[in-house]
């Protein structure tokens, strides 16, 4: 996968990273810590082979998954998944 663009955030006092990956046919945003994944959770598109993936990772909705991916972490939202299945 290629990298389109990494977006920096602090949260608690930690450097984090949500990373834009794309290739031919599919986009991935995931969110890292220490050039690790920061949490099990990935936002994924699966884009047709008609459709120009470039023009795609610049429309809005790219950036709401962004945030969403951001928020994630804000909101511990893996610690809380994980408190529920032990």
């Amino acid at each position: 996968m290629r990298l389109f663009r990494r977006i920096p955030f602090k949260c608690k006092e930690k450097d984090y990273e949500t990373r834009v990956l794309y290739d031919d046919k599919i986009i991935n945003i995931a969110v890292f810590y220490s050039n690790h994944p920061a949490n099990g959770f990935r936002y994924q598109v699966k884009v047709p082979k008609y459709l120009d993936i470039k023009k795609l990772l610049e429309v809005n909705v790219i950036e709401n998954l962004v945030e969403a991916a951001k928020n994630d972490i804000i909101e511990d939202r893996w610690e809380k998944l994980l408190k529920t299945a032990t």
